[in-house]
């Protein structure tokens, strides 16, 4: 009896052992198998880091007007510069359609325990895409926007790109160049004064003023930044120091910002400074969204971002009514600030942001992830 009891624990101290040894078997498996899955997960991350990287670096070199070869070459760069090995990146992996740079960063990333059961490497890869698009944010404004409108009326449809267009600073007597025609009021001063002075039928100049243009004080725009400008808002010193350092805030459209369409003398070498730059600046849908912050001002609902090109300031500037309206209106001196539309997307921000779609060749660009 005690021979028998003996040989029932025998056998199932060996079944327990065997069960033990599967058990651990088991759980071996399930360790190699987190340890190889937790490090090719990391090396996806990895890979993915480097895809964001070169389809970003790629479509800055679309926004700055680089081309496209450029664009590859940056986005490869980028990519080694974050992992990738030269030898790993094929010309199928950076592909640019659009406005928008596809990548794909690979790498074969060795394993660890699945060695025993034959398996050594596996490959990994992430895609990325980058879009050079129509900023929906940005910095670095310039203070002076623009109504739609009146914009619409300098680009007239890719007829005004390069041709001058004139931001009226200063008036003797007057604000605003607003007129009245067929008891319509038009904010484009050319509908009443001689804008056309080789009498060819067509406009030389546009001239932005009143309703048509806007001082911005970007003081409550957003909150917190860091303001160079340190003089009270909408006052004749805090232009002059925007006009000479742009804005520090990142603006996120729609937005509504307060200003003054009132005259601002006394900024020429402000502008004078900024002769040959490429400037950012706001374009605006109409008026009245909030309470202004600028005593006697307005406020602008700022629905998008164009870009001009400063040429010079006119100390005596003049303009003439038409002679259907001679009667009316009289001849206008003041100073002005000459200006161009810059087409071919030639202003870019660096710290905005585009959902990605395509822009117009006078707006203002960004870089942004599209997935």
């Amino acid at each position: 009896m005690k021979r028998m009891i003996s040989q029932t624990v025998r056998g199932e101290d060996g079944q327990a052992l065997i069960q033990v040894t599967i058990a651990l078997v088991v759980i071996l498996g399930f360790v190699s198998l987190a340890i190889d899955l937790g490090h090719v997960y990391s090396e996806r991350r990895r890979m993915q880091n480097a895809a964001d990287a070169g389809a970003l670096a790629g479509a800055r070199q679309l926004c700055l007007i680089n081309g496209e070869d450029a664009a590859r070459a940056e986005a490869a760069r980028y990519m080694q510069e974050n992992g990738v090995a030269a030898a790993d990146i094929a010309p199928g992996d950076i592909q640019i359609v659009d406005n928008v740079v596809n990548v794909t960063a690979k790498e074969t990333a060795d394993t660890f325990i699945a060695r025993v059961i034959g398996v050594n490497t596996v490959d990994v890869g992430a895609p990325a895409a980058a879009a050079c698009g129509a900023a929906t944010s940005a910095c670095g404004l310039w203070p002076v926007a623009f109504s739609e409108s009146i914009w619409g009326d300098i680009y007239d449809d890719g007829a005004g790109c390069g041709k001058e267009f004139f931001v009226w600073s200063d008036s003797n007597d007057v604000q605003d160049l607003s007129c009245v025609v067929d008891g319509e009021e038009h904010t484009n001063a050319c509908d009443c004064y001689d804008c056309d002075l080789d009498d060819d039928g067509v406009d030389d100049f546009v001239v932005a003023a009143g309703e048509g243009r806007a001082w911005l004080d970007f003081s409550e725009a957003v909150e917190p930044f860091t303001d160079v400008c340190t003089a009270p808002g909408c006052g004749a010193s805090e232009l002059a120091c925007h006009i000479r350092n742009d804005e520090g805030a990142k603006i996120e459209l729609p937005v509504c910002i307060s200003g003054d369409s009132g005259v601002k003398a006394g900024v020429k070498d402000d502008v004078a400074s900024r002769i040959g730059d490429n400037l950012n600046i706001a374009l605006y849908e109409s008026l009245g969204c909030a309470t202004s912050n600028c005593p006697g001002g307005d406020s602008y609902y700022v629905t998008s971002f164009g870009c001009i090109g400063v040429l010079g300031w006119v100390q005596n500037f003049t303009l003439e009514p038409l002679p259907a309206f001679a009667e009316i209106y009289k001849t206008q001196h003041g100073k002005v600030i000459r200006a161009r539309i810059n087409c071919g997307n030639e202003c870019t921000t660096s710290c905005g942001s585009t959902d990605g779609t395509p822009p117009e060749p006078w707006q203002l660009t960004a870089v942004s992830l599209t997935k």
